[in-house]
């Protein structure tokens, strides 16, 4: 068995639990910690990319692991998959231990200088297809981000599927000069911020900006390959503000 100290900034949600995923971290001495690369926790269900259930991260005192947390993770094996190399099978017999808490004022000094966030040119700017996987172009499924044009569209139309209305948030944005539409947010704080202000069932969607404009950092997440067409999708799984209050006041 192997453990992995990381810092978790991310705990979206996804069909099954959650997603789990941080950043490697080395104590440089009690109080200073050097940042690493991706790790992102799964289930030990054989599919490599299986969601986190509560009981799975729950620390020995009952408490859940939350964003920003340092935590010690028991891990099985690494198990990259199409698309998601960072992946991890948690060693499901043993508990998480918390060690520390990264500040909040940390996230916008560990942003990433990405070229651009799995630019597929054959497809929207919210879809990764499985031909621009399988050419080697996705080095990592993680990214935290500072973006501009940061906007927010709420929801509330009829899915067909489902036979019910279905509430719904997606982003846009400008990075390095292009844009991303339509990208499907899974953070929990924004979800829980955001419940009063989603459109009547029917009614148009809303666009919006959140409270503080651009000021905002954003952990991008890319799916496991989904549906017929095996495609990939962009997540923001976690939307953090520069002094930690989303994360501290509305963490789900």
């Amino acid at each position: 068995m192997e453990v992995l100290q990381m810092v978790l900034l991310a705990k979206s949600y996804k069909p099954g639990g959650r997603c789990l995923a941080g950043k490697l971290v080395e104590y440089t001495d009690k109080s200073t910690v050097k940042v690493g690369g991706w790790v992102r926790p799964v289930a030990n269900d054989g599919s490599g990319h299986g969601a986190l259930t509560e009981r799975i991260y729950l620390y020995e005192d009952g408490s859940e692991a939350s964003i920003l947390d340092i935590v010690e993770i028991p891990v099985i094996r690494h198990f990259p998959i199409a698309g998601q190399p960072e992946n991890y099978v948690v060693d499901e017999s043993k508990k998480w231990k918390k060690i520390g808490t990264l500040n909040a004022n940390c996230i916008p000094r560990i942003t990433e200088n990405a070229p651009d966030i799995w630019n597929d040119t054959n497809t929207q700017s919210n879809i990764v297809t499985a031909g621009y996987d399988q050419k080697g172009l996705i080095s990592q499924s993680l990214y935290l981000i500072k973006p501009s044009n940061f906007l927010i569209t709420l929801s509330n139309e009829f899915n067909d599927y489902e036979q019910s209305y279905k509430r719904k948030i997606v982003a846009s944005f400008s990075y390095s000069g292009r844009a991303y539409r339509n990208i499907s947010v899974t953070c929990p704080s924004a979800k829980r911020i955001l419940t009063n202000q989603y459109p009547k069932e029917g009614r148009d969607p809303i666009t919006i900006p959140l409270r503080k404009g651009d000021d905002y950092v954003l952990c991008m997440s890319l799916s496991p390959r989904f549906g017929n067409d095996e495609n990939h999708y962009k997540l923001v799984a976690t939307i953090f503000d520069f002094d930690g209050y989303l994360q501290r006041e509305y963490a789900a």
